[in-house]
């Protein structure tokens, strides 16, 4: 800088062109530092958005590809980055939104760059999962979804003293009460579970009842068609693949998960519902059977 500032000083021709040459350079790092910054962060706002809008579409395919479409195009929109349907791809289990915009350069139009094009794209995949947490400790055989109604257990003897309940560090009716509101943990990759035999109807049915009023001031979670994973009520349990050879406390294999919407207690010791696809937080992996289901960006 002090160089240049004597050569300002300097009347001579070549000097001053020797400045103008200078000055030149000075204004097109300046264009490359606060321009390449600028498109820097474009890139960035534009990539979260298609990200967000991927991700949104992706938890519809559940419902249609067409919803997927509308939903991802929605949040594109609400990012300030509006989408076409042509910007928009669906697949029967993936969905991938693309966008570009112009950035309006400012020094660079020294050199004669008006504007610069940045784009981004994301994919996001839809798929069977492994939930993370709160899971019901009930199971049910995996030929139970999508039609049984009912959690029943007015007959133990029918499963050799067993409810459905599982003992995940249970350690009794109360215990058992107690996973049921708050929900366990099982390990992904965990093939067997333990049963907890016994009928257990007073504590559990107290317990199905505290979730139900959970969800008294919540009006989208009194019905299943707009239930969601906000919603005590809505509970995961885990399928396995049978009842065969159970036996008091006995063992048995998870093949998979399911949702399951709470709407009422009835008698005798009865937990009326209905099963409902869901999307909830854990790792894809297709392995699963049921319809737990979860999202997540793809290559």
């Amino acid at each position: 800088m002090k160089r240049i500032f004597k050569l300002l000083l300097n009347e001579s021709g070549g000097t001053m062109a020797m400045v103008a040459v200078s000055i030149t350079v000075l204004l097109g790092a300046a264009a490359m530092v606060v321009d390449v910054g600028r498109l820097y962060h474009e890139k960035s706002t534009l990539q979260n958005a298609v990200d967000a809008a991927a991700l949104a579409g992706a938890q519809e395919l559940l419902t249609s590809r067409s919803k997927a479409t509308l939903v991802a195009g929605s949040y594109a929109n609400k990012n300030g980055y509006p989408v076409s349907y042509c910007d928009v791809r669906t697949g029967a289990d993936t969905i991938h939104v693309s966008q570009a915009t112009n950035v309006p350069m400012t020094f660079a139009k020294v050199l004669g760059i008006k504007d610069a094009k940045v784009s981004a794209s994301a994919k996001a995949k839809v798929g069977p999962v492994w939930p993370t947490k709160g899971i019901t400790p009930i199971a049910l055989e995996y030929t139970a979804v999508p039609h049984q109604t009912e959690l029943k257990c007015s007959n133990p003897g029918e499963k050799n003293g067993n409810c459905g309940y599982l003992d995940i560090g249970s350690n009794g009716a109360q215990g058992l009460a107690n996973n049921i509101i708050n929900g366990v943990e099982i390990p992904k990759g965990t093939k067997t579970v333990q049963t907890e035999p016994g009928q257990k109807w007073g504590p559990v049915k107290s317990a199905f009842q505290t979730l139900i009023d959970n969800d008294a001031g919540k009006a989208h979670c009194q019905s299943a068609t707009s239930a969601d994973a906000s919603c005590d009520r809505m509970i995961i349990i885990p399928l396995i693949k049978s009842w065969d050879g159970v036996n008091g406390k006995s063992t048995v294999e998870i093949v998979g998960f399911a949702s399951y919407w709470v709407d009422r207690i009835d008698e005798p010791k009865r937990i009326v519902g209905k099963f409902k696809k869901m999307i909830t937080s854990g790792e894809i992996d297709g392995s699963q059977t049921g319809n737990v289901y979860g999202v997540k960006l793809i290559k």
